[in-house]
């Protein structure tokens, strides 16, 4: 197994969706130590639709919130160190 090194930014946005409907999605941009980027969007599970652009957004926040602490327990693991 190979290291990656690098930094994970996770930014929340919202989508309109129909006339009245908001749909809350990350974009996850990875950023090597070389300065080269991948990058990709989705949707919040269970990718329902939001009454307003702030529910929205505070999913996304919190869904991001949640993927860089289990990213982090993961990573950690794999260090061979105990996650907390």
């Amino acid at each position: 197994m190979q290291k990656i090194v690098g930094d994970v930014e996770i930014v929340p946005r919202v989508i309109p969706v129909g006339p009245r409907g908001w749909q809350a999605r990350i974009d996850v941009v990875f950023r090597d130590a070389a300065g080269q980027s991948i990058c990709g969007s989705r949707p919040v599970p269970p990718c329902c639709t939001f009454g307003s652009p702030r529910e929205a957004l505070d999913a996304a926040r919190l869904y991001g919130q949640r993927l860089l602490r289990e990213w982090g327990r993961d990573a950690a693991a794999a260090d061979g160190h105990a996650a907390r």
